[in-house]
């Protein structure tokens, strides 16, 4: 979680989030803010910003780029896209100075469900023959909302096949941040899957959470789902599917 809902300094120590997500070497990772650390934009509000601080003792160089967010079997999918206009989408900042990027959504003006995107934040390496050059990057979610948009809603089904699993399906038109997914047996046991790299179940896709052990759970037998979503705790009954 953030100590803040709005800035969160990215330090050395820090590897990934829930909402960012970083990739590079901790041990030499730069060190700014970034506010918001996730964006949404609608219909009727097409444009947003992101304030990236410098909070290091050198300039930092760095890319900006928008990529579409789908999850298919199992996996989340980037693809290159035009739908979101960054600006600038290269630019340097000096240590201790900030810089303001602009994002507009080229989407038209009706759409039936939430839309996904990233950003992906790169580190532009300075040509220094001297020193080891060093890249990070930063995937940031973006989400286009409809005027209408309704709650996310989740089917949940358990599976005592080869592979144990607990599945999400969002039948929702807005996406499902669930964290903390457990199953409760009868006799009072918690059992907890293997966690996803990112915790959302976007607008009509569907989700796998495996056991890394044999959870030893038995077709037809009654269990408790639970987990914790963006509006609350869930509990919902169910019982194991063969």
């Amino acid at each position: 979680m953030f100590p803040c809902p709005r800035v969160f300094a990215l330090l050395v120590s820090f590897f990934s989030t829930y909402s960012l997500f970083f990739y590079g070497s901790p041990a030499l990772a730069s060190n700014f803010e970034i506010t918001p650390v996730l964006l949404e934009l609608s219909v009727s509000r097409t444009a947003g910003v992101i304030r990236i601080v410098n909070k290091d003792d050198h300039p930092v160089s760095l890319q900006v780029r928008a990529f579409e967010w789908a999850q298919q079997d199992n996996e989340d999918q980037l693809n290159s896209t035009e739908a979101l206009v960054i600006s600038p989408p290269m630019f340097k900042i000096d240590p201790g100075a900030a810089q303001v990027i602009r994002v507009i959504s080229r989407k038209p003006a009706i759409i039936n469900a939430e839309l996904a995107y990233r950003l992906l934040i790169d580190e532009i390496p300075e040509a220094d023959q001297n020193a080891v050059n060093f890249k990070f990057r930063i995937s940031m979610p973006v989400f286009l909302q409809p005027d209408k948009a309704t709650s996310p809603k989740i089917n949940w089904q358990i599976d005592a096949g080869n592979k144990q699993t607990i599945s999400v399906e969002n039948l929702g038109t807005r996406r499902a941040k669930l964290l903390n997914i457990s199953i409760g047996l009868p006799s009072g046991r918690r059992l907890s899957p293997k966690a996803a790299a990112n915790p959302y179940a976007l607008a009509g896709a569907k989700r796998r959470y495996e056991f890394d052990y044999d959870a030893e759970l038995k077709p037809g037998l009654p269990v408790k789902i639970y987990a914790q979503a963006e509006s609350g705790p869930i509990e919902v009954e169910t019982t194991i599917m063969p």
